[in-house]
């Protein structure tokens, strides 16, 4: 759970399993409200996690990253690699996909568009730095969203957190976590940029 700037309430729920062929899936579900009360985003993420015999990329996921916000509502299938960096607690996960969705009432009406369908692509790259015994860690991380339609959408989210155990056996955990938000909307009729910042 966690609370924003602007009065904003985040929850969210992760988990993970073991299957007998050693595979491995992770999932995250999270979602928000305003200070009004009123929702606002969710999103959803899997990965399917097989291993493999290569030293530098020894882990690979079949991912689904599934997202819901004021914009748009999206899926994105796509693979997700675990790089062997080489450096004791630096964890880097590179991901590509490609998205399919819809553009929201709201952009409807101010792209003035007949189809709200949509098709583009993702990509992220995820880079974690654990430091210290006690397990804290510091996560940066940059999230790209295309889509293409009656009109083109782009959104670039740069999220830099950091999350630190508040008891030795690890089951609570305090983070902080600060993310910008670049969007750009174009076609005919509108062409807009929106810069956020939440933390």
């Amino acid at each position: 759970m966690g609370i924003s700037n602007k009065g904003g309430f985040k929850g969210s729920i992760s988990g993970d399993m073991k299957f007998d062929n050693g595979q491995q899936g992770m999932f995250t579900l999270e979602a928000a409200i305003d200070n009004k009360g009123d929702y606002t985003d969710s999103r959803f993420q899997y990965f399917h996690v097989f291993t493999t015999e290569n030293t530098t990329i020894p882990k690979i996921a079949a991912s689904l990253d599934v997202l819901d916000n004021a914009l748009f509502t999206s899926a994105s299938p796509g693979v997700t690699l675990a790089i062997n960096s080489g450096v004791k607690g630096l964890n880097i996960f590179p991901r590509a996909g490609v998205l399919g969705g819809q553009f929201s009432d709201e952009v409807k009406s101010l792209a003035n568009l007949a189809d709200k369908d949509a098709v583009g692509a993702s990509a992220a790259l995820y880079v974690f730095y654990t430091a210290g015994k006690d397990g804290t860690y510091f996560g940066l991380y940059p999230e790209y969203n295309y889509l293409s339609g009656e009109a083109d959408m782009s959104v670039l989210n740069t999220n830099f957190l950091m999350s630190t155990p508040f008891s030795a056996d690890r089951t609570r955990w305090g983070q902080i976590k600060i993310t910008n938000t670049n969007t750009t909307i174009k076609n005919s009729f509108v062409d807009k940029s929106i810069n956020d910042t939440v933390v």
